[in-house]
């Protein structure tokens, strides 16, 4: 009962927002209906982040770039799509880990854990921490807050998953 009211109570409050907000709140700018904007404009968008960064990288492909983590934490990858770009350190190598149930309850816990990051095993099922954005919508501020969560949430991880690492 009491969750039905909690659900209801927060229905009601984003429809009335959704209604009662100006138009100008729903309208599209110019920007938002532009055409999509290419893979080179994105690689040159975050390229130029980087720079203005400060951060010391290379780069490695077209749309792909390393940077040294502070500390020497190891690298940390820089990719820019199409319309995004995703910013991601692999924390642990798969022949590194020993996987369990615990590990795996662990690591679901972080992933609910860490806001705007996402925690998980990519197709080599190496343990990787990344964001990812929107590049129309990132800036200095939010590119160098992106590096900052991923460096911050890969030591957080890093600390979670001591034990499970050594020879399987």
């Amino acid at each position: 009962m009491i969750k039905q009211i909690h659900v209801s109570f927060w229905f009601s409050i984003i429809v009335a927002v959704v209604t009662l907000c100006p138009a100008t709140l729903h309208a599209r700018t110019v920007s938002d209906t532009s055409a999509p904007q290419t893979r080179e404009a994105s690689s040159a968008k975050v390229s130029q982040l980087l720079q203005q960064a400060g951060y010391s990288h290379r780069k490695t492909g077209d749309n792909t770039w390393v940077i040294n983590r502070p500390g020497g934490k190891g690298p940390m990858l820089v990719a820019a799509g199409q319309d995004f770009v995703v910013i991601g350190v692999i924390v642990a190598v798969k022949d590194n880990m020993r996987s369990s149930a615990d590990l795996s309850f662990r690591l679901l816990k972080l992933n609910h854990s860490t806001d705007y990051v996402k925690v998980g095993f990519d197709e080599d099922d190496d343990l990787f921490v990344r964001v990812e954005e929107r590049i129309r919508i990132v800036d200095l501020q939010e590119f160098k807050a992106m590096v900052e969560k991923v460096d911050s949430s890969a030591d957080t991880v890093d600390e979670t998953v001591k034990p499970f690492l050594g020879a399987p």
